[in-house]
């Protein structure tokens, strides 16, 4: 039983520590390309410009970020809506079913 636990809580620290590398690694990438764009808008406009234009790309980026969290949240909050209503149904049939064997079992006992 232990050996399981322990190969379960490995397999989720290796992963977590594999995302924490990944995570690392694309901050570093996106820091680089901020640095290399903004020097090749710096030669191209200038300096102010350059700032200007990445500022705008990053607002850009966080809008698209923001959209697409608020429509994962939507679908997600219809899906939790879905399966609520499921088993709303389940629970309504169950209570029907109780009622239904009730009322046989009253008319078997009255029969007898």
């Amino acid at each position: 039983m232990i050996g399981a636990f322990d190969h379960i809580l490995r397999r989720i620290i290796v992963r977590a520590l594999l995302a924490l590398l990944i995570a690392a690694f694309t901050i570093v990438a996106i820091c680089y390309f901020t640095a290399a764009a903004t020097m090749a808008l710096d030669a191209h406009y200038g300096a102010l410009y350059a700032r200007l234009i990445m500022g705008a790309i990053g607002g850009a980026v966080a809008l698209a970020g923001v959209i697409w969290w608020a429509a994962l949240s939507r679908r997600s909050s219809a899906n939790a809506r879905a399966v609520d209503a499921h088993r709303e149904t389940q629970v309504a049939m169950l209570v029907k079913a109780v009622m239904l064997g009730y009322s046989l079992a009253r008319k078997g006992s009255r029969a007898t």
